[in-house]
């Protein structure tokens, strides 16, 4: 009893290992967000100007009102300042004409720095008359507020990270089936939720969106797959962090960027999010302007979710071979489904898939009842215990993918060890048969 007793960890320490990843999830919601939302500010916004001597005035005021908030760019006229909105080359143009002056917008690159642009122009139009608004690239019809399309990047973003969480307990599936798993799943991802805002106009009739949004689910898929045995246990973390707290803070889909602090607008156009929101904007409400600067990021997120799979994938092929020669220099310890022991004959849908199964005998045949099964990692930490049944069975699921010690002892006969090789999709059998100790190691134990 004193020996379980010192075995138990504290609460902290069960506390911490269990509510971490809540703690992260708290620290992003109300902390990034808040910080990259609570207080929108222009940042270099580029806006064109019509006639050199109307760009000089408007920026002496737009510096005065707002410093470092606008960068502005003369242009020869009002034609070339409504190309400049459609090109993406700028957010907004301003012809100042005396009698009446025109803002060009795109309500398309977000509701905010629209109402942000009209509030730091309507100042500069000539005094006595109105400033006249006009949309260049209006939103759907179903999208009023201009947030329809950033829910649907969630709705592809989340599942595609949450199937990465779901099928790491699916031990049955090999890294091939899981592979082809996610490939199915970010398919129907990408066409259902195309359709389903097609359904409720929320974007326009663009089929081009639906290559962009194949890809972007295969990137937070592949990629964070590629993160699991690098972070481990604590990949969860990594990813939501890396791919959801920051991605939606960065994205310009709730917010533009070029209204939130510097670190967000660095990191809009790396993270896929981002991207992503562009790439579509471009496709759906731009006539294809800015599409191939974000496709070629997210092309390079799918190459490094690529080359994370398959470095691994050769890692373990390379290590299952050496299986033979003893154990590696390092093994791996990725703690994600938890080690469990398990009913060696009743197995459940909805339970843990057994690993490992197996049976203890003595030399005669006979069925060893109550004999202890331990597996530790290769830094000797034990991963779990268990005791054979009636029938001196045994199963164990959750095991990670690396090498592991089994060690079998039983009351009065001789210890087994034994190292083995855990494979994603594989399952093991051992079999192991405990020797009588002899006669004087016995008696000398009773003494």
């Amino acid at each position: 009893m004193a020996d379980q007793r010192a075995a138990k960890p504290s609460l902290i320490r069960t506390l911490a290992e269990n509510l971490w990843f809540c703690v992260v999830l708290f620290a992003g919601f109300a902390v990034i967000y808040l910080i990259a939302f609570h207080h929108p500010q222009p940042h270099h916004v580029p806006v064109a100007v019509a006639d050199p001597a109307a760009a000089a005035h408007v920026r002496a005021a737009l510096d005065q009102a707002s410093p470092g908030g606008f960068d502005v760019r003369a242009v020869p006229g009002a034609g070339a300042a409504r190309r400049g909105v459609l090109d993406r080359s700028v957010a907004a143009a301003f012809v100042a004409d005396a009698a009446h002056p025109v803002l060009y917008v795109a309500k398309a690159n977000g509701v905010p720095l629209e109402t942000v642009l009209t509030q730091a122009f309507t100042p500069q139009a000539a005094r006595g008359t109105t400033l006249t608004v006009t949309d260049l690239a209006p939103t759907a019809p179903g999208d009023a507020t201009g947030n329809g399309l950033f829910y649907l990047v969630l709705a592809w973003a989340f599942p595609s990270y949450f199937a990465v969480m779901m099928l790491l307990r699916a031990v049955g599936l090999s890294r091939r089936g899981k592979v082809l798993t996610l490939l199915g799943w970010d398919a129907f991802l990408a066409v259902a939720g195309y359709f389903i805002a097609r359904s409720m106009d929320v974007v326009p009739d663009a089929p081009a969106v639906l290559a962009v949004a194949f890809l972007f689910c295969l990137v937070i898929s592949l990629t964070s797959q590629g993160l699991v045995p690098i972070f481990k246990q604590f990949f969860p973390g990594v990813a939501v962090v890396l791919f959801i707290i920051l991605s939606v803070a960065s994205s310009s889909g709730a917010m533009p960027s070029v209204l939130e602090p510097a670190f967000f607008r660095a990191l809009h156009p790396i993270l896929p999010m981002g991207n992503l929101i562009d790439a579509v904007r471009g496709i759906a409400y731009f006539h294809g302007a800015g599409v191939a600067g974000p496709v070629l990021v997210l092309g390079a997120w799918f190459a490094l979710g690529t080359a994370l799979n398959t470095g691994h994938a050769v890692w373990v092929r390379r290590q299952t071979a050496t299986v033979s020669a003893g154990p590696p220099v390092e093994d791996p310890s990725l703690e994600m489904p938890i080690p469990t022991a398990l009913p060696p004959r009743e197995h459940h849908f909805g339970e843990l898939t057994p690993m490992l199964i197996g049976t203890v005998r003595s030399t005669t045949g006979e069925r060893v009842a109550g004999a202890n099964l331990t597996v530790t990692d290769g830094r000797g930490r034990q991963l779990v215990r268990t005791r054979t049944d009636a029938d001196g069975a045994f199963a164990v699921g959750g095991l990670p993918e690396q090498f592991v010690d089994l060690v079998v002892t039983a009351r009065g006969r001789r210890p087994v060890a034994r190292r083995v090789f855990f494979q994603e999709g594989v399952f093991r059998r051992e079999e192991f048969v405990l020797a009588a100790e002899p006669e004087t190691t016995a008696i000398a134990s009773r003494r």
